[in-house]
């Protein structure tokens, strides 16, 4: 079956979404920001739908959605795991970054904008320019088959032909996989009062990219030779 990373569009939406509902309770990071797969009430669902078609806009471009899609030419698509990358800090330009206009109103969904704020102010700031990895999801008929991996693989890739900072959150599970590519532990963020994680503490966590160079053709070398 072939392999394909793209970047999602808004008639993704729906596959997106199903995705990241059906991945987000198997890692316990996430268990603190969201209900049980039982109690996944319309509203919660709803709002992280805004969400989603909000990044997913083709003229919002401080959001960039990229999925693995499994499915064969001419064939409907079948998205099995999804980055969502938060691209605000990544450029250092004067264009103005755009507030996310969705009203979030879940204390669940607020709790993480929360903690993110807070990795933002103690870590993630000493960096000028970064790429803020927002969440990462397979779904679970598709997982261990280094499909994660190969989206943020594809990113760093990218990352290198102007180099830059990638920047992300990790629990439990999260802090071992992103470690085993090569990002850094920061420190510590706290989690809210009454979280369900043990130890109330996840990871900010970075990883620097280079920039690439530009190998030097025989032309180039020719052409250096003569003028030198």
């Amino acid at each position: 079956m072939q392999t394909k990373i793209r970047a999602a569009t808004p008639e993704d939406l729906p596959a997106v979404v199903k995705v990241i509902l059906a991945a987000i309770n198997k890692e316990r990071l996430w268990t603190n920001f969201v209900p049980s797969k039982t109690g996944q009430d319309e509203s919660y669902v709803k709002e992280i739908e805004a969400l989603l078609k909000e990044h997913l806009d083709p003229s919002n471009k401080d959001w960039v959605i990229e999925v693995i899609d499994l499915a064969k030419k001419s064939q409907p698509s079948q998205i099995v795991s999804v980055a969502v990358w938060d691209m605000s800090a990544a450029e250092d330009d004067d264009r103005k970054k755009r507030d996310v206009k969705t009203d979030i109103t879940d204390d669940r969904l607020s709790a993480y904008t929360a903690v993110v704020s807070k990795a933002r102010n103690e870590f993630f700031n000493r960096y000028p320019q970064h790429s803020y990895l927002q969440l990462l999801a397979t779904h679970p008929d598709h997982q261990n088959h280094g499909y994660a991996k190969d989206l943020v693989h594809s990113h760093m890739v990218k990352a290198k032909q102007k180099g830059g900072v990638l920047t992300t959150l990790g629990g439990p599970f999260g802090y071992i996989f992103f470690s085993g590519l090569g990002f850094h532990d920061l420190g510590p963020v706290s989690l809210p009062p009454g979280s369900a994680s043990d130890s109330h503490i996840i990871k900010a966590m970075s990883l620097t990219v280079p920039k690439e160079e530009r190998r030097q053709s025989i032309v180039d070398s020719v052409l250096n030779y003569i003028s030198s």
